[in-house]
């Protein structure tokens, strides 16, 4: 009775201690980290992340930022495409570049992580959405300026690493992805018109083009987390 008293009490007290360390290590994990990614301006984006922790292996990251038209080597600036080359016009290329957005949501998976530390490899299938915004101006002065815009929807594989130099809270996160995406363009261009009474008019026409494409991405992340 006195082996077996003995028995539970040295179990529970090893539980007590293996629950306090399993404690200590979530509580001293790192349970999020904020990003922003200089590789993203080269497709037009200002890249900024939040990665939040929601189990041992487990994570969302979420990213938002503007973009900017005509800016990088990006399927966003028109003025690198000809019509000649792709199977769809591109916006007129002396439109000028103007502000949208992007957003995106992707769980991240740590399959080799043994802590809670947002590190080492990771899988991550990403859906993101991404607008850019164009101003097209009639230089004759006789139209308004118009907008056009390019969206794409766009799903993605991830696969990178991120790990945290010296264990501190600074991280870096390398990562490519292959995916497709969708584009949706729509376009304005001037034209010009005879009216009822026989007088030449201007007007704005819009004209649309969609598509899917192949969509990859490769990159490096800075961050700060805790």
């Amino acid at each position: 009775m006195k082996k077996l008293l003995g028995c539970i009490i040295l179990s529970t007290i090893s539980l007590a201690a293996w629950s306090q360390d399993e404690a200590e290590e979530d509580r001293f994990g790192k349970n999020f980290v904020l990003k922003f990614a200089p590789t993203q301006l080269v497709a037009g984006e200002f890249n900024f992340s939040y990665e939040q922790r929601v189990a041992r292996i487990f994570s969302l990251e979420l990213e938002v930022g503007p973009t900017i038209s005509q800016f990088g080597l990006n399927f966003g600036n028109q003025r690198l495409w000809r019509s000649d080359i792709w199977e769809f016009d591109p916006i007129n290329m002396d439109a000028d570049a103007n502000i949208g957005f992007h957003a995106s949501l992707a769980p991240r998976f740590y399959p080799l992580s043994e802590d809670n530390e947002l590190k080492g490899l990771y899988l991550s299938p990403v859906f993101k959405y991404r607008r850019y915004n164009y101003l097209i101006q009639d230089i004759s002065g006789v139209l308004d300026d118009t907008k056009a815009s390019l969206s794409q929807l766009i799903f993605r594989f991830n696969m990178g690493l991120q790990f945290w130099p010296g264990d501190g809270n600074f991280s870096i996160d390398m990562y490519f992805g292959v995916g497709l995406g969708t584009f949706d363009i729509n376009n304005k261009y001037m034209d010009n018109y005879v009216d009822d009474q026989g007088n030449v008019q201007s007007r704005w026409v819009a004209t649309s083009n969609t598509g899917v494409r192949l969509n990859a991405a490769t990159g490096i992340k800075f961050g700060f987390g805790m």
